[in-house]
């Protein structure tokens, strides 16, 4: 693989890790959709409370990971508009877990890299 010519290989190397990590979050995005978020659905759905009142864009993707690992963050108010975290706990496997926090992990690399890019353009390194 050969550098393109103007560019320095910094800014390369900022490209390939940054289009690695967004493809590495677009499928772990996928895995999260199809073993967690659906998995949370169905239970959420179990306790009469329909998903699409707090789904503004794709919101309830971070509401569950906010339920499993920081249950603190649903007052009384958003237990009431969204849902109580507790019809949740002890429904999530280790596995799960693990598949929201490297999701997390990889979206904001993702957004690192991204950033750090733009920085080395404008900065012509």
């Amino acid at each position: 693989m050969t550098i393109p010519t103007g560019q320095s290989p910094l800014i390369f190397l900022l490209c390939c890790f940054g289009m690695l990590f967004i493809l590495l979050s677009i499928i772990s995005t996928f895995i999260y959709y199809l073993k967690v978020v659906q998995k949370i659905d169905k239970i959420v759905l179990s306790h009469g409370i329909d998903r699409d009142q707090f789904d503004q864009g794709y919101l309830r993707f971070t509401y569950y990971k906010k339920a499993v690992f920081k249950p603190d963050f649903f007052t009384e108010k958003r237990k009431y508009y969204i849902f109580d975290p507790k019809i949740i706990e002890g429904k999530i496997t280790p596995t799960d877990k693990k598949i929201m926090k490297l999701h997390t992990f990889l979206y904001r690399a993702a957004l690192v890299f991204l950033a750090l890019l733009v920085i080395a353009i404008q900065l012509k390194l």
